[in-house]
Formats: C-alpha cells, structure tokens, sequence
C-alpha cells in the first residue's frame, strides 16, 4: 500500500483494520473457555514475533484481545434472587425496555426491568432483574403500554429451559445472550399500568422517553396506512419498512415467505437502509442538490430511520456502516469496504459483546462481508463492457443516461449477483441454526428486487408524511394507492415460489468447519468466475476447498454395524430411537405437546434427525394415545417418511386416536394394530417384537380407565446377540404379568409410566433382573420416579439413569463387542459424554434427590 492510499484511507491500514478487529472477535467469543484464550495468545504472540508486526501494533493487538475477555466477562450474566424460580403465584412491577411483538399463539412479548418481586407472599425489593414477560393478546392493551412504561403483573415464573438433547435449541442460553433470567406468563387480566413514561433528569430514562414516542409515532403511522391497505399487506408493509412485530401477518402468509426464502423481507435488514438512502441520492442527483447537502440529508434520513425501527442488529449495522463511508465522503477520505464491515463489527461488539451470538448480527454481518468481498469480482467482469456501454450513450441527454445507465451490464448483472451472493451466504448459518433450505430463494429474491426497492422507499416516505398533521392523509392515500398492488405482486410472488414440492427442503446440519468452508469456497468460486478459470493458483485452492467439504460429511462410525438405542429427553413423557446394525430406524412413542401447543418432536426430535441425515422411520409404534406418548405424531408423520405404524388398538374414543387414525388414513399411510407376541422386525443377531394385551384380560381387577390405557399400552422387546431391551410403554406389574412367559432376563428395562408406583414389583424383577434402568421423567407434581420403585430397584442393584438427571441418553452396542456403551448429553459442554457408572452410587431413596424432590412436592401438595 503505498504512502498516498494510506493517508486516503479513513482507517489506515485495511489489513490491521481487519486483524485487530478478527482478534477482538476471537476473544469475545472464548470469553469463558480460559485455556483456549490462553493458547490463542500464545498463538497471537507467535505470529507477532516470526511477522516481526512492530511493537507499537503488537501492543495493540494483545490490548485489543484482551479487552474483548475483559468485555465479555464483565457482560456475563449474574444470578440474582429471581434466578430459576419456579412459581405459579408472582407479582412482578418493573419498567418495559423493549418494544412489544405479537408471538404466533397471540400472546404481546417484551422484556421487563424488575423491581420489585413478590412470590409465595414474601416480597423482594430493589431487584434488577430482566424477566421475558408473555402476556394474553390483548388489543386494546397493546395501544396502551409502550417502551419505558411502568406496570405490575401477575402470574407463573417459569426458568427458561436449556437443551438437554443434541441439536435443541438452547432457549435459557438464547435468553442469557439477551440478560435475561426467567420469563413470566400471565393473563391479560392480570396486567396493571403504573405510570407512563415521562421526561426527567435520569438520562436513562430520557432514552427511554424518546424511543417510546418513536414507538407511539410508529403505531400511528400503521394505523395510518390501516385506512387504505388491510391485511395481510398491511403487515407486509410494516414488517418491510420497519420490521415491525407489533402488526404479524397470519401462519399461512409467513409460511408461504419462509418457503420462498423471502421471510426476512417481514423484518426490515440493512438493504432497506441501502435502498432509502440509494433512492434518495438518485433524487437528489436529479434535482441537483449541493453535494454536501444530499450526503447530510441522507445521513439524517439514516438515523432516522434506525431510530423508527428499534435499532435491529442489521440495521443497526448497515447504518453504521453508511454513516462512516458518508463521513468519510465529506472529509473526502476513501474507505476500505472489508475493513469498515469489520471496525462496524468490532463497534457494536465493544458496546455490547452479547450481539456476537445473535442470529440477526451473524447472517447480517456475514452477508456483508460476502457481499463486499464478492460482488467487485463480478463488478470487475463486467467492468470493460460496461465502460463500452456508458461511451455509447455519453452523448445523450441527462435524463436518458440515467435512465439508459440503470440498463447497464454492471448494474443488470448486480441484480442478479447480489441476492445470488447473499442468498449463498446465508446458506451455511441457516442450514446450521434451522436445518432447512428454500432452493428458490434465489428466483424469489430477485423477481422481488424492484419491487421491494419501491416499496421500501414509499414506504418510509409517507411514513414520514404521515406524521405532518391535516395534509398527510391524502398523501398518504397516494402512496398507499401505489403500495397496495405491489403487496399483492410481493404475495403472489411468495406464494409461486412456495408452491413447490420442493420449495422447503430438510436437511442436515453445517458444522463450524463446514460453514467457514463453504464460505471460502463460494469467495474461491467467484474468484474463479472473474478469471474465467484461468488463475491456476485460485482454481487449485477451489479444488482443496470441494474435496475438504466433501470429505467432512463422512462420519467416523458410518460404516460400522452397531445397535443404538436413544432415550430422548422429552420430561414426564417417553421417546425411543432405535437404530438397527442395518440402518433400520424404529421410534417409540413421541413425546408430548407443551401447554402452548407445540409438540416435543418439533422442538427435539425434528432437529437431531434432520442433522443425523434421518430421513425415513421404518417403524413407529404407538404404545397407546396417552398425549405424552402420541403428541408429537402427526409432527414425525409430516416431517418424515414412515413406512409402517403400529397402533395399540382403532377405538378413536379419544380426541388424540381420532387425528392420528383420521391422518393416517387421510394420507394413505400404512398401519396396523400391534399383536401379542408378533415379531415385527428381523434381522441377523436382532429381532424386535411387540406384545399387546387385550383390555379384557384385566376384567374385575378394579382398575379405572387410565390404569386400564396404561396397563394394555404396547410393550415392545428388543434382541440383540445375547442382549435383551424391554420397553414398557406405561405398562406396569399387571401388564408385566401378562407376557411374563414370553420373557427371560432383561439387560436393559425401559421402566414403566415414568418410574410411577406399581411398575415394579418383587416377582418382576426375579423374572428379569435387569442390570440397567432407564426412566424418562422430569421434575413434576406426580411423584415421578415414585420411592418405593427406586428403592426396589436399587435393592436389585440395577444401576438407574434417569432423562431427569441425564439428559438425552444414548446406548451402543458394536457387533464385535459384548458390553453396552452409555453416553449423556452434558447441557454445559453441548456434548455426549461417557457415563461413568463408578460416580453412581446406588443410594437408598431417602439419601437421594429424588427424596428431596418428592418431599418438596408433597409439601407444596400439603400447602396446596
């Protein structure tokens, strides 16, 4: 670089630009991982010496890492006294610090700055706590309270739930990254207002004050444009221009942009950002504004609309961004556009280290750096024909070179090339975080350019004329006239494009190597492209980097014939995946449906079998239609290919047996109903069978319904080599004593209803004498495990793993070995570990948790 673009460049050196920033980066990310961050320093260091980098920037390098520890660790979130409290009878006041949205099950989201807490009667003051708060819609209640309010509400305290299976989505971590602890449920009519937010000396709450009126403004520009475009474009509309939740289009319309890969276009990014300031330069040119003029007027347009929209993660981006190569335009300094992505990067994260892990802050900065890195290579492919094309028509009138350049080679291909490029990056980040891929995206993304520009501009346009008083609303009209038919050609699009069969694609999910693989290749390919292939040294590395991302699907035990059994962790609920030595795939049971209706395989079950390449079941057995067994059914039956389902029995007394059995026969799926002692599946070294009593077998021993459901749920038996399974469904000693014939010693017992009373006895276990237990169960107000089943398992030494301690729990057994493999998913690691059974001290009841846990429950019950 030499003297000259140095001193032009408003950050210096692009190359230590980019450095200390990456480091900075690095840092935040392994804020709590210590050995790591120490040998990324040795590391650091190294390089330092053998580049011999200067002392001056090698100070500031190791400075700038570690202020990002320092950072981050200073950010990390403390426990307070509200921490991981369960309750169902909390009265919280505090002050809204963000703006609300509107959640699919019509409940006004927002987060709380707690005050003063009371739970069980006793009262907390002088708390600072940030609880997520779910409330009942309520519309009248959304007009009323707005950011920096201070109101009471009432309802369950609820801690925020970790992952305990692989691949699940980390809901506590995902709200630790935001500051918060808990979250609060309530109905609407527990809800009570305090005082609005007013003007004062805090200068907190000044902040406050002026984002609730942009807020307000906000609401009643929409309700403005209600007047003359209804929904669904109205939501449209609002989420294009502002990426506002506080309007949210119906499931069908959201499904129909998600399937088309244009569902960002419903939360404002950085391109509206481009777009308002790109058409505004356009218009300023064309009235010839004064130079410093339009830049500033633009500036101001900029922050303007970031602070109308709530400051999102990409906007918030893309504006700091413009607003530097804007500064830097009127002190007539030239900017490095790789490296100002990344200072932006490192701004944002010094303030606030916690964006790092926000999805919107990665896609967003991700995509730039893609868009900055690849879209001069096609710019400068097209580079002479464009020049040829501008000398053509140099001669021509002003308004027809503005209209004849918009036609340009450079910028018909940048229509295509950059949501081509963006669409590619976004690829590796969505495939990781969502397992799904819309194929069409790209078609989609660019038929919706010219539109999505018009829009976005009219849109902020008359949002801004809507706020002057008496002449606005015939303006407002016009615009909206113009907008109307151009929300209808954005539906129409959206749902062309997720007509498709193929539209939503599943499939597994991309590692950390693989995405920054993937990444370097696309660079590589465009790279590629730009020299029509011809760079030797560019096309060898494009080579290294196919053959590196191929070879990183290969799995170590893809070829090794080994059985697995999966115990996922679904709480009081059960659900088994068995994997045959043959790649045969048997599910048991579902899991349940949560209190807001989303079922546990959506949630657990969709994410591992999508990222372990599942695609079809070759069995699912139904054990019966309890809703923690079945919830998730129609779930895997429309997400999954499943050859064959057993059923306990065709009754549909019940609404759950109804829907299944109406869905399968709807969907011609095959099933049948389990037989007693059939073998459904046969292998070499395996065998799988079912057993299935008939209700009548249990007449006159005085059981009620429910016990009756449970007692004849399906009870299946695994084989392997010399190694038997049992599952008992929600079976006990009575269901137990039906096929006790059929059995011999059992080496692992998936125990019964959830380890409740009466699923084992003395004579059942003479009879097998299993020397594991596991017990799918969770912390509930059931007595699940019961004492008298873990004692009398402990009595028989049978070594007990319960979901409720364990977590997700997996079972190898290889064909050249005799003894079962244990492993657990660690919540803290994110990692299956092995299960030291040395550490499993095979207590009486009394001297465990789960006597504690039972003694607490049955307080609580006697409080009750």
């Amino acid at each position: 670089m030499t003297k000259e673009e140095k001193s032009s460049n408003i950050f210096g050196e692009k190359s230590f630009t980019i450095l200390f920033s990456i480091f900075y980066i690095i840092s935040v990310f392994y804020k709590l991982e210590n050995i790591i961050s120490l040998l990324i320093f040795i590391l650091i260091a190294c390089l330092i010496f053998f580049l011999n980098y200067g002392a001056r920037r090698s100070f500031i390098l190791l400075f700038i890492f570690f202020l990002g520890i320092i950072r981050a660790n200073y950010e990390a979130i403390k426990p307070d006294i509200l921490t991981n409290i369960y309750s169902k009878n909390v009265q919280i006041e505090g002050q809204i610090i963000s703006n609300k949205q509107i959640v699919s099950n019509n409940r006004i989201r927002f987060f709380l700055n707690t005050k003063t807490a009371e739970i069980d009667n006793k009262t907390y003051n002088n708390l600072n706590s940030k609880i997520l708060v779910n409330v009942d819609f309520d519309e009248n209640l959304m007009k009323k309270i707005s950011i920096g309010d201070f109101i009471k509400i009432k309802g369950t305290l609820v801690p925020p739930k970790n992952s305990t299976n692989p691949y699940q989505f980390d809901y506590k971590r995902y709200l630790e990254n935001k500051d918060c602890t808990n979250v609060i449920y309530a109905p609407k009519y527990g809800f009570e207002i305090i005082k609005q937010i007013q003007k004062s000396k805090d200068l907190k709450n000044n902040w406050f004050f002026v984002l609730n009126k942009f807020e307000k403004i906000r609401e009643q520009i929409i309700e403005k444009h209600s007047k003359n475009i209804k929904s669904p474009k109205l939501e449209i509309l609002a989420g294009l221009v502002f990426g506002n939740e506080t309007v949210s289009p119906d499931e069908k319309i959201k499904q129909n942009f998600k399937n088309s890969g244009l569902l960002h276009l419903l939360a404002a990014s950085g391109l509206n950002v481009a777009l308002i300031y790109g058409i505004w330069w356009w218009i300023a040119s064309l009235i010839r504004f004064p130079y410093n003029l339009s830049i500033l007027s633009g500036a101001f347009f900029v922050v303007l609309y970031t602070f109308m929209t709530g400051f999102p993660p990409s906007i918030l981006r893309a504006s700091i961004m413009l607003l530097f190569v804007l500064f830097g335009k009127l002190i007539d300094r030239k900017t490095s556009t790789t490296a100002l992505v990344f200072f932006v990067g490192f701004l944002i994260l010094l303030v606030q280290p916690k964006m790092f892990f926000d999805i919107g802050f990665q896609l967003s900065f991700m995509v730039t750096l893609g868009l900055v890195s690849c879209c001069p290579l096609v710019s400068e492919k097209f580079e002479k024909a464009d020049k040829n094309f501008k000398e053509k028509f140099k001669n021509s009138s002003r308004f027809k070179k503005y209209l004849l350049f918009l036609f340009s080679p450079q910028n018909i291909t940048s229509i295509v090339a950059i949501p081509l490029i963006a669409q590619l990056w976004v690829i590796p980040l969505q495939l990781h975080y969502f397992n799904n891929l819309a194929p069409l995206s790209v078609l989609a993304n660019i038929a919706v350019v010219p539109f999505v520009g018009i829009l976005s501009f009219i849109g902020f346009l008359s949002s801004i004329i809507a706020t002057i008083p008496k002449i606005s609303d015939s303006i407002v009209f016009i615009f909206d006239s113009i907008a109307n038919p151009l929300l209808a050609i954005l539906i129409k699009i959206s749902e062309y494009f997720s007509s498709f069969d193929f539209s939503l694609i599943s499939t597994i999910g991309f590692n950390v190597f693989q995405i920054f693989v993937f990444w370097a290749l696309i660079y590589f390919l465009f790279l590629n492209f730009k020299d029509n292939f011809q760079n030797t040294k560019a096309l060898k590395a494009f080579i290294i980097l196919v053959l590196a991302f191929l070879l990183s699907f290969i799995r170590p035990n893809l070829f090794q014939k080994n059985l697995e059994i999966i115990s996922f962790d679904v709480q009081n609920a059960d659900s088994f995946l068995i994997k045959t030595p043959k790649n045969k795939y048997i599910m048991i049971d579902t899991g349940k449906k949560s209190f807001r209706g989303i079922p546990d395989s959506q949630m657990i079950m969709n994410p591992y079998f999508k990222n372990e390449g599942i695609k079809r079941l070759d069995y699912l057995i139904i054990t019966h239609f309890d809703l923690d067994h079945c919830g998730g059914v129609l779930n895997i039956l429309e997400n999954f290919e499943v050859k064959n389902v057993i059923i306990k029995d065709k009754n549909t007394n019940t609404k759950n047996s109804k829907e299944i059995i109406d869905y399968l026969n709807e969907k011609n799926i095959s099933y049948k109903v389990a037989q007693n002692n059939e073998i459904i599946l046969k292998e070499e070294n395996l065998e799988l069978k079912t057993f299935k009593t008939p209700e009548a077998s249990f007449k006159n021993q005085g059981l009620n319904q429910d016990e009756l459901d449970n007692e004849t749920s399906i009870i299946t038996l695994l084989k392997y080599k010399n190694k038997n399974i049992l599952f008992m469904g929600d079976s006990g000693i009575k269901g137990f004593s039906a096929i006790k014939d059929n059995v011999g010693k059992i080496d692992i017992l998936k125990i019964g209803h959830h380890g409740a009373i009466n699923v084992v006895n003395k004579e059942m276990l003479d009879k097998i004498n299993p020397d594991y237990s596991i017990i799918s169960s969770a912390s509930n107000d059931l007595n699940h495990p019961h004492y008298s089943t873990i004692n009398l398992l402990n009595e028989y030494n049978s070594k007990i793993l319960t979901t409720k301690n364990y977590g997700f729990i997996k079972i190898n057994l290889f064909e050249n070995e005799n003894n079962f493999r244990f492993y657990h998913f660690n919540s803290n690691t994110k990692k299956l570990e092995k299960v030291d059974f040395e550490k499993i001290i095979q207590l009486p009841f009394h001297k465990t948790k789960y006597f504690q846990d039972f003694i607490e429950s049955n307080s609580k019950e006697g409080q009750n």
